[in-house]
């Protein structure tokens, strides 16, 4: 009787005329299995991890072959089974593959062909497993040998065999705090070589042994680290809520045979693969581990974290700071980081560097603190001396409160290299941002702009000031508008001391302390051999600096200002000023210092002891109350940025060099500003007589009325801007085009202008005439210009603004230059107060070039002209009696390419959607 393997072309035959069938067939249900067959599918299962363990018997060795074995190293060397059947007499003996999805899966099972057979009882006899190349290779018979095969159904019948029993394991490197007190000491030794923290770890090895066995040691290599910080959530190191530790873990799982094992050794690397620890022997109890077949345990390898490490003093000088300085009752005000932020020390000891306004190096130890902010109180402690990788170190700054200043030097997120490598640009940028400049009318801004052109004069219309921001509309005069830092007297924290120990701070480099009561510094303050950058700002209690600062070696940027104090908190003296900045320009750091800021003090005498200072780039002496004539400073001294603004200086000294009057070298000058002084002459400190140019020199706001040598050999200037607004010059000096001086932008607003010097505008070298593109001579008193202002002697001109005079005609003369972008004339009126320009410029829309007209606040009348669409900035405002045709215009003004300054209540005709 044949009980498997039908003829299969009968089969196929059966098979198709069935589905035929069913495909012609209105009837529902018809079962088309063969019903005299089923099928039987064997799994092979490790014995070690079979949940209901068969009896299973291997054969005998007189069964068995060679290549056979009792023990199976891995399931996945079976590749075929040949099972052998009883069914009745007959005995039936079938090879069926085995497979898995992997070689890892297989541990877990092997799943056989499916064996057709005929419906009945049958006994498994044995059963023999093969490899790939079909050599057998194991044997065994089952107790549990009953299956019984159901027609046109699957029996799935399970067996065994004898497999080496593995499981995977995957390493966790854990830490080991016993060690750690929490507290700093001071006194201590190093307890290795090589320090490195947790998070060093990129790599590791682990050596693991059975218990009680004789096998040797395994070791395994090269294993990857992840680093993780998180909660710990099975209390290891502390049972307080919210308590945070790290860990490493390691993606591979590895396979072990099953048994008890002991952790022997452990190697950890860094990123580079470079040693850092080895650990031999002496690993407790508690991280031996059991391995179970086929089951996966997380083991755990101990690294314990050293007292003396330097990384965990620091952590531990962070905590005593903090304690000191009334920690618990911080509260972080600033930008940097989240608002409110506090330090957190619920975690490991080893973590305790990680905190808001704290760095670290690779190496973990301390490389900047920021505690700006916070809200520090008290002492200093002299746990503040462990720091000694510190490089940056902020006790508050000029920046406190952040007020509209930006400082590039105290972008946090600016590198250090960054920093001091832009250092002198920065600090110009921050310069430009605290002295604003005199600023020239919005019409003279906008045809710089309209050219991509830039001055400090139009700095406040970069920032989308307005004009009517800027100036007192009525007088002409700039209003205020002055970005601060923090004010004198206004403490932003409660620092009251530093101690000694701050001297072993050696690689320090920025050190800031400011708006704070503190009443002392140390003279260890000369032991800070790297610092480069020192601010003392706004504590009037030091009343000044100690002599040692002199013996800082490596000062480049120094800022001791706003220390003039207040009524409650009196400052600084000027004595004591003074006599600081002399230990500076005559200590050791005398040839380096470039940067130098000590405004808003109580300097009564300008401190001569600065040119000593030979490097100095940039000195900042404004807002002070230095009275009478600042001594020249010699040929030596070639600042690039010097401010006196807000002072009471009457004049500058001078001494001859070279033939020509000098009150320094200005061959690197780029902006003089003694705006706000009590000026009475346009100082002859400068020369025409050069290949350089100052980029802005600011005079705005004395009480000048004229040049000094202005009839007899001034000597002239080359520069961009020139301020002379909100002075007494009543006419206009020929001084500077016979000096053959070149100026590019002149601001002459609000003098009380009322005429001009004969040829003022008419230069020996045309050329350097030809230098002026924009005049600002608004709120005056002129009523016309002179037969020189044309086209011949300033073709360049961009722009140029008579507002708020006294015109009764248009005046014409500035058209003649083709170049011309931008011209208003604005606000005329006469002695009496009377408007007096009524006349419109017939023809103005020929000149190609103009972008900008401004004829606002006057008494236009009816504008009988074609108005050009590419003059887009039009002001008609405040014309009570002007008609106004505006079909040239109404299209583009429509599409948003027009600007038009006007009234409402005005004619404005052929164009009604104006007026809507």
């Amino acid at each position: 009787m044949k009980l498997f393997n039908i003829k299969s072309l009968f089969a196929f035959v059966v098979s198709c005329a069935a589905l035929c069938s069913a495909a012609c067939s209105d009837d529902d249900g018809i079962d088309n299995r063969e019903l005299e067959y089923g099928y039987v599918q064997f799994k092979l299962y490790k014995e070690a991890s079979y949940p209901q363990t068969q009896d299973a018997q291997r054969l005998s060795r007189a069964d068995q072959t060679d290549h056979m074995v009792d023990q199976l190293d891995y399931l996945s060397q079976a590749c075929k089974l040949r099972i052998r059947l009883l069914s009745g007499s007959t005995t039936i003996s079938q090879t069926l593959t085995l497979s898995a999805t992997s070689s890892e899966a297989a541990e877990f099972g092997l799943r056989s062909d499916k064996l057709e057979l005929m419906a009945g009882d049958y006994q498994i006899i044995s059963f023999i497993l093969y490899d790939i190349t079909d050599t057998p290779i194991y044997s065994g018979t089952v107790s549990d040998n009953r299956l019984s095969v159901v027609a046109g159904g699957l029996t799935i019948h399970d067996l065994t065999a004898n497999v080496a029993p593995r499981g995977k394991v995957r390493f966790n490197l854990v830490k080991d705090i016993s060690e750690l007190t929490g507290k700093w000491n001071a006194t201590r030794s190093s307890s290795r070589n090589r320090e490195y923290t947790f998070d060093e770890i990129a790599y590791f090895d682990v050596s693991v042994h059975k218990i009680d066995s004789d096998e040797e040691e395994i070791t395994f290599t090269n294993l990857k680290a992840n680093f993780d910080v998180h909660f710990d959530e099975e209390n290891a190191e502390s049972d307080k809520f919210g308590y945070q530790t790290s860990s490493i873990t390691c993606d591979s799982l590895l396979f072990l045979p099953a048994g008890n094992y002991e952790i022997t050794g452990l190697v950890t690397y860094d990123t580079n693969k470079l040693l850092l620890e080895t650990i031999s022997g002496g690993i407790p109890e508690k991280y031996n581990f059991t391995v179970s077949d086929n089951e996966t345990i997380d083991a755990k390898a101990p690294v314990t974290m050293q007292e003396a490490d330097e990384y965990i003093q620091d952590g531990y000088a962070l905590k005593a700071i903090w304690e000191a300085l009334d920690g618990p009752n911080w509260y972080y005000g600033g930008e940097d980081y989240n608002k409110g932020c506090n330090w957190d020390f619920n975690k490991s000891p080893d973590l305790w560097i990680d905190q808001p306004g704290v760095e670290v190096h690779s190496n973990g130890r301390v490389a900047k603190l920021v505690l700006s902010e916070f809200g520090i109180s008290g002492d200093m402690p002299a746990a503040i001396g462990q720091l000694t990788e510190l490089v940056e170190l902020y006790l508050g700054s000029h920046s406190d409160t952040n007020t509209g200043t930006y400082d590039p030097m105290l972008d946090q997120s600016k590198s250090l290299e960054d920093r001091n490598r832009n250092r002198l640009a920065y600090n110009k940028q921050y310069l430009a941002a605290t002295h604003i400049q005199p600023q020239m009318s919005y019409p003279c801004a906008l045809a710089l702009k309209e050219h991509n052109l830039t001055s400090p004069a139009i700095y406040l219309y970069e920032q989308g000031y307005t004009e009517n921001q800027i100036f007192d509309r009525k007088s002409g005069r700039q209003i205020e508008i002055q970005p601060k830092d923090v004010i004198a007297g206004r403490f932003c924290n409660n620092l009251k001391s530093l101690p000694d120990e701050i001297g072993n701070l050696t690689k320090l480099e920025y050190l800031y302390i400011a708006n704070s009561p503190i009443s002392n510094i140390p003279t260890t303050i000369a032991k800070l051999a790297s610092c480069t950058l020192l601010e003392i700002y706004n504590c009037p209690n030091l009343h000044g600096l100690p002599k040692e600062v002199g013996d800082m070696p490596a000062l480049v940027q120094v800022n001791i200002s706003c220390n003039q104090g207040t009524a409650q908190h009196p400052g600084w003296t000027a004595d004591e000023i003074s006599q600081s900045i002399g230990y500076l320009a005559n200590g050791k750091s005398q040839d380096l210092i470039q940067m130098f800021y000590a405004r808003d003090n109580n300097l009564e005498k300008f401190p001569e002891d600065v040119k000593q200072m030979e490097r100095l780039s940039l000195l900042d002496l404004a807002n002070n109350k230095i009275k009478g004539v600042i001594p020249a400073l010699g040929n030596n001294f070639m600042p690039s940025e010097l401010y006196f603004e807000n002072n009471e200086i009457t004049g500058f000294g001078t001494e001859t060099v070279n033939g020509r009057r000098i009150f320094c070298n200005t061959d690197n000058l780029e902006t003089f500003s003694a705006s706000y002084n009590k000026l009475k002459k346009v100082p002859d400190i400068f020369t025409s007589d050069t290949p350089y140019y100052v980029s802005s020199v600011s005079l705005g706001y004395n009480e000048i009325d004229g040049f000094e040598n202005q009839d007899n050999g001034y000597q002239g200037i080359n520069v961009t801007t020139f301020t002379l607004s909100g002075n007494r010059i009543k006419t206009y000096p020929a001084c500077m085009a016979k000096s053959q001086s070149r100026i590019s932008y002149i601001l002459l607003a609000g003098n009380g202008l009322e005429g001009f010097e004969k040829d003022c505008f008419t230069s020996p070298k045309p050329e350097n005439q030809a230098n002026l593109i924009s005049i600002d001579l608004t709120y005056n008193r002129i009523k016309e210009l002179p037969d020189d202002f044309h086209a011949g002697n300033m073709p360049y001109l961009y722009g140029v603004d008579l507002s708020y005079n006294a015109f009764s005609k248009f005046p014409w003369e500035p058209t003649d230059a083709l170049t011309l972008t931008v011209y208003a004339v604005r606000g005329q009126r006469d002695d009496n107060g009377n408007r007096c320009l009524k006349e419109w410029p017939t023809g103005i829309y020929k000149h190609t070039g103009l972008r900008g007209l401004y004829l606002g606040s006057n008494d236009l009348r009816k504008v009988d002209d074609t108005i050009s669409y590419l003059i887009y900035n039009l002001d008609i405002s405040d014309n009570p009696n002007i008609t106004f045709d505006a079909t040239d215009i109404c299209y583009y003004w429509q599409a948003g390419a027009y600007t038009l300054t006007y009234d409402k209540t005005q004619n404005i005709i052929n164009c009604p959607e104006m007026l809507e």
